[in-house]
């Protein structure tokens, strides 16, 4: 229900159990470090290297990415699965096993294969190089040692070819077209020495691509033909497909370290976060200094296990300095049944240390909220189902928990306001059915107001109690009292039939907003700004109106079910398969709305929070806490 007590944590212990000394902390789990001041208290802080770790966390978690399941789960079996536990003490064995040795070899495999895979490219290249010369039906050693003549193939526009012939014919010169594409031509040429200049003075008119052999003369053994060299190129190219496919059997077999790889980088990835969590350290010759908080709630267990770790290490456990304010890393304590709408709050920013929590009253808005725009008994029976199954099944920690109980308490908020206000599937619930926005959203849209503005006077008095902590007694109560006063008693001195207390009410609240808003000792300019500031009487009623949303979105909901439902019944009397265009006509139509429904149900109830609520009393701004602990991607350390 508020913001969790910290203690200050410091220690003063031998260097040469600072590792070993951090690595129980992770175990522990409860307590964060900071970095300390090194140049103000003169230590050296210890640079530990982290880069082997990370280039073999990296090395690791490709080869993990690559390599097969050895036992393969699909679709929803893999994503259920929870994950593999360890127990903690097995974190030095683990690092016994030769993954070096293994991820090494497996690298290896892969060299040769990107390499066979970097071959073929090549000599596809070359095919696409000499597949237009096959109709070359000539030994290609008859087409080099001419001492007399010279013998050019050239790459020309296929525009181009007969005023190229045109021209080489009026020169004593042979031309032969080798082949033709849509837009290209291969040509070879034959013309004595003495007219080089001008042949080439003849091709420098088009645009044109020399064609050279050379490089394959020296791969000629006898009379071989462009046809030839494409057959051995074939072969070469069908030789390294075959490697590749041997090497990749090889690397298959390695699917057996994959599971033994999955510990070895969790507990690498826990070394690393041990030796950065080391190096935050002040270090002296002889000593270590490491400094921190600790939750006030486990700050004996902490004192207790420290004296079972070493008796020499000298642990300092205090309240935080006013100083230390900004510094005070913030922790969310609600009931375990409030716990999911942290995550609202989270997505917010965290609150100030010393401020308001506002998980605790936002909840039981924000149920009703996601309710109210959804209002589907059937989706929210579908939501609570799945996420209760998600985590039955998966078993998830942290954040994936709190989130997917949250879905299930909104499934349970719709499968409530589905029942009372609205149907199951698009098919009303007639005798449980209170309000029927849809034929009369009136009552639904008094509702609406009604719960905003119960949720608008909350925010006032949170706001007065955030002013009450601050010290300003006289603005908590005249001016922030003043509008707890103002609105309820201006609400009601209309809806009664104007009663005279209630209007005395309206008039005192208003007073000690225009008297005690503005700080100014001259009384006209006070006078002024506190009728200025009543004017913000407007934001109140704006803030109101913008609940109205809450009927919209319902009204969404449920009229895109019932068109989903009269569109399946349309369906049903086609011949032959309506039966079965109804089914997907309502299946994936109820699909689509639940989708968007929640989509929007979230999104703007969240933004009333946001918005609305949050806007008068709540300041983000704080630093999580970030305890040392166990850390893992693929596995689970237990105790």
């Amino acid at each position: 229900m508020a913001i969790a007590a910290v203690k200050r944590m410091e220690v003063l212990l031998p260097r040469t159990e600072l590792e070993g000394f951090v690595s129980y902390l992770q175990e522990l789990g409860i307590a964060q470090l900071d970095p300390l001041p090194y140049e103000e208290l003169e230590l050296a802080s210890s640079p530990l290297e982290l880069t082997e770790y990370e280039r073999w966390l990296g090395r690791i978690n490709h080869v993990i990415q690559n390599l097969p399941e050895t036992e393969p789960k699909k679709g929803l079996e893999k994503l259920l699965a929870p994950k593999p536990k360890y127990s903690a003490s097995l974190r030095k064995v683990l690092l016994d096993y030769g993954y070096q040795k293994v991820v090494e070899d497996y690298e290896a495999l892969e060299a040769k294969r990107a390499q066979l895979w970097q071959n073929i490219k090549q000599i596809e290249k070359e095919e696409e190089f000499l597949k237009p010369l096959l109709a070359l039906d000539a030994p290609l050693r008859h087409l080099t040692g001419f001492d007399r003549c010279q013998l050019k193939m050239a790459e020309v526009k296929r525009e181009d070819l007969e005023n190229i012939k045109e021209q080489l014919t009026e020169q004593p010169a042979a031309v032969s077209v080798i082949s033709a594409e849509k837009n290209l031509a291969y040509i070879l040429v034959i013309y004595h020495q003495s007219l080089k200049e001008e042949i080439e003075a003849i091709f420098s008119g088009f645009k044109f691509t020399y064609i050279s052999l050379e490089s394959y003369f020296s791969r000629l053994k006898g009379d071989e033909k462009v046809s030839d060299l494409l057959a051995q190129l074939e072969q070469q190219k069908s030789r390294a497909r075959e490697e590749i496919n041997e090497l990749e059997k090889q690397m298959t077999s390695f699917a057996v370290h994959r599971s033994p790889l999955m510990a070895v980088y969790d507990v690498l990835l826990n070394e690393k976060q041990k030796l950065a969590a080391a190096s935050l350290a002040g270090l002296t010759e002889k000593t270590a200094w490491l400094a921190g908080w600790v939750p006030a709630s486990e700050a004996d267990y902490l004192a207790e296990r420290v004296s079972r770790f070493s008796q020499d290490i000298y642990l300092n456990l205090r309240e935080p300095k006013p100083e230390e304010r900004d510094d005070i890393p913030v922790i969310l304590d609600n009931p375990e049944v409030i716990k999911p709408f942290e995550v609202v709050t989270t997505l917010y920013g965290l609150p100030r240390p010393g401020g308001i929590d506002p998980t605790i009253y936002l909840a039981p808005f924000f149920f009703v909220f996601v309710g109210l725009c959804l209002s589907e008994g059937g989706y929210g029976l579908v939501m609570a189902l799945l996420s209760l199954f998600y985590l039955k099944k998966a078993q998830p920690k942290g954040g994936t928990r709190l989130f997917m109980t949250l879905l299930f308490y909104l499934g349970l908020s719709n499968m409530i306001f589905g029942t009372l206000f609205g149907g199951w599937f698009g098919f009303p619930i007639k005798p449980l059915v209170l309000i029927d926005p849809i034929k009369n959203p009136i009552p639904y849209l008094i509702l609406s107001l009604a719960l905003g503005f119960i949720q608008v006077m909350l925010s006032t008095f949170l706001s007065l109690v955030k002013e009450f902590r601050r010290g300003n007694k006289v603005t908590a109560i005249a001016v922030k009292g003043g509008w707890l006063l103002l609105l309820p008693s201006l609400l009601f001195y209309f809806l009664l039939k104007q009663p005279p207390l209630l209007g005395i009410l309206t008039l005192v609240g208003a007073a000690g907003i225009v008297f005690f808003s503005s700080p100014s000792r001259n009384i006209f300019a006070r006078f002024f700004n506190g009728l200025y500031a009543l004017y913000g009487i407007t934001n109140y009623f704006s803030d109101t109106l913008s609940y109205s949303r809450l009927l919209a979105l319902g009204l969404a909901t449920g009229v895109i079910a019932m068109v989903v439902n009269s569109l399946a019944q349309i369906a049903w009397g086609f011949p032959f398969i309506g039966w079965l265009v109804a089914i997907l006509i309502f299946a994936g139509g109820h699909l689509f709305n639940l989708a968007i429904g929640l989509l929007g149900a979230f999104v703007h109830s969240m933004r009333l929070q946001f918005v609305e609520f949050f806007g008068r009393f709540y300041e983000a701004g704080g630093k999580p806490f970030q305890p040392v602990k166990l850390v893992n991607k693929y596995i689970e350390f237990i105790k």
